[in-house]
């Protein structure tokens, strides 16, 4: 066995980074994406073309599969809803810089959290990941016959966080604490809140700060004659609070915002500083996708020399669409132009490509074995075709991924799928190494009528921080037609405005004629 095996693990190897695996069909989704080693019916041909060649459980027809999905990368939907949550209080400081007013506690702490926030997300793997697939798929004995579309779009953000001064410049007249009035607060509570927001500002950093809201060292002092501490500027700070009707409560909790983000905005106001006024702010939303639409012929045959190995393969004819566009979100608020310059910049080329699998029945050899167990490699676009694109060119890098199947009972089945291959995304320093395992039963199990019930999971084992993704699907089988519905969804969620949403969501249907 290890002189057929090995050598063809030792392909897998020769690229590292490659695109990320695509869940074709409402069956192999239902399982948690492990299908490699099942390998049944028309789709057989994308997972695993060597299981065209098997005879039993293998019906041939058509399947029309349809799936769309979106993840959310890097945490980045949390940090979303966090700025999100900010943004009435960001409407104030940006109005407040336009028109030349003074900010109070509870906006100086939005602040500061902001710019946070802002960092973080420019970490790699932060962004979002737009993927469909849908297709024809036809066999007919041991030949097959296939046109399938696999879309995804990237979305990375980048956040300025140097054009983030809140200073002066054309039309805008800059944050002002004039008229302000430093004197000691009137009550205890806003006196800790001035010493904690003090500390603060010290942490940060007093000139820059200072810099960061009127251009240079010691501007405060023009606008409040002897304003050049921080514990000056903290009671300013709190006393505008309380002019603008905050209660002694919601300025503590301004001030403790204040103090736990003042660490982490310190470097990025310390190189704010010597930047531009936030409304030149040049934070964008990049997108970056791809559209293949594959047409490809397979075909599988058995071979004698290792009883019950098949291999298959596939010729394609790939049609590649690559597109790319940017969205400055600070200053352009018409998003139909954004999309509408990524269709314009695309480049369409077309590529040739193949793929070949292989797949060892192991009770062909060992017949006493029990469960009847599989083992399937399949590695796709070996060729590694590379598409025009608006910067250059675009390599499809190859794929593979190995899978082992067993059936404890005609009507149960266990798999289990491993990418081989860590793939890269459409989203900057996001990368997949996919584990997936799954199950289906099937209720009635009978050629007329059956339902079968799929479940499974799976986790991106290239990210350290992802978290496992459950599946469903089921669907009902009548005579010869075929309806399946199935969804993946991941168990790490995020809150916005009281609703709690999956950080990644897949859904997929089907229908089929088999015989």
């Amino acid at each position: 066995m290890k002189k057929y095996i090995i050598p063809l693990l030792l392909i897998c190897p020769l690229t590292l980074f490659a695109d990320q695996w695509k869940i074709l069909g409402v069956r192999p989704m239902g399982m948690g994406g492990a299908f490699v080693a099942m390998a049944q019916g028309p789709i057989a041909q994308y997972w695993n073309p060597a299981g065209l060649a098997q005879s039993t459980n293998n019906p041939s027809g058509f399947e029309l599969p349809v799936s769309a999905g979106i993840e959310m990368t890097g945490g980045i939907m949390k940090n979303a809803s966090e700025i999100g949550d900010l943004a009435d209080k960001f409407s104030a400081i940006k109005t407040a810089q336009t028109n030349g007013t003074a900010l109070n506690a509870d906006q100086v702490a939005a602040f500061a959290k902001t710019v946070s926030l802002l960092a973080d997300m420019n970490k790699p793997g932060k962004g979002a990941l737009i993927e469909t697939a849908a297709g024809a798929n036809f066999k007919f004995s041991k030949v097959a016959v296939s046109v399938n579309n696999y879309t995804t779009i990237g979305l990375n953000p980048y956040i300025d966080t140097l054009n983030i001064g809140l200073g002066a410049a054309t039309g805008v007249s800059g944050v002002s604490f004039s008229g302000g009035n430093m004197g000691t607060p009137g009550t205890s509570a806003q006196q800790a809140a001035a010493s904690t927001i003090g500390t603060a500002i010290n942490a940060i950093g007093f000139v820059n700060i200072e810099t960061l809201i009127c251009g240079t060292s010691g501007c405060l002092a023009s606008q409040i004659s002897g304003l050049d501490t921080a514990s000056e500027l903290a009671n300013v700070i709190v006393n505008q609070a309380v002019t603008s009707g905050l209660s002694d409560q919601q300025i503590l909790e301004a001030a403790n915002t204040m103090s736990q983000y003042a660490s982490q905005a310190a470097p990025i106001i310390a190189n704010a500083a010597s930047g531009n006024p936030y409304t030149n702010n040049q934070s964008d939303l990049s997108l970056a996708g791809g559209s293949f639409t594959e047409i490809a012929f397979g075909y599988g045959k058995y071979f004698q020399f290792l009883p019950g190995l098949s291999i298959g393969g596939n010729l394609k004819a790939v049609q590649g669409k690559i597109g790319a566009a940017n969205f400055k979100f600070m200053d352009e608020s018409d998003t139909k132009d954004f999309y509408k310059d990524f269709l314009d910049n695309a480049e369409t080329s077309w590529k040739p490509a193949a793929d070949i699998g292989f797949l060892w029945q192991v009770k062909e050899k060992y017949p006493n074995l029990p469960f009847n167990p599989r083992v399937g490699l399949v590695i796709r676009n070996i060729n590694s075709p590379k598409f025009d694109a608006p910067s250059g060119d675009y390599k499809l890098e190859r794929q593979a991924r190995i899978g082992f199947a067993l059936s404890p009972a005609n009507f149960w089945h266990l798999a289990l799928d491993m990418d081989l291959t860590k793939n890269k995304t459409s989203v900057d320093g996001f990368d997949s190494k996919v584990l997936a395992m799954g199950t289906e039963i099937n209720i009635v199990n009978r050629k007329a009528f059956n339902i079968p019930l799929r479940a499974g999971l799976s986790k991106n084992m290239a990210e350290k921080d992802s978290k496992t993704a459950f599946s469903l699907g089921t669907g009902l089988n009548l005579l010869y037609m075929h309806f399946d519905v199935s969804a993946q969804m991941s168990s790490d969620k995020t809150e916005i405005e009281g609703t709690k949403y999956p950080n990644k969501l897949n859904i997929a249907a089907g229908f089929g004629i088999l015989f």
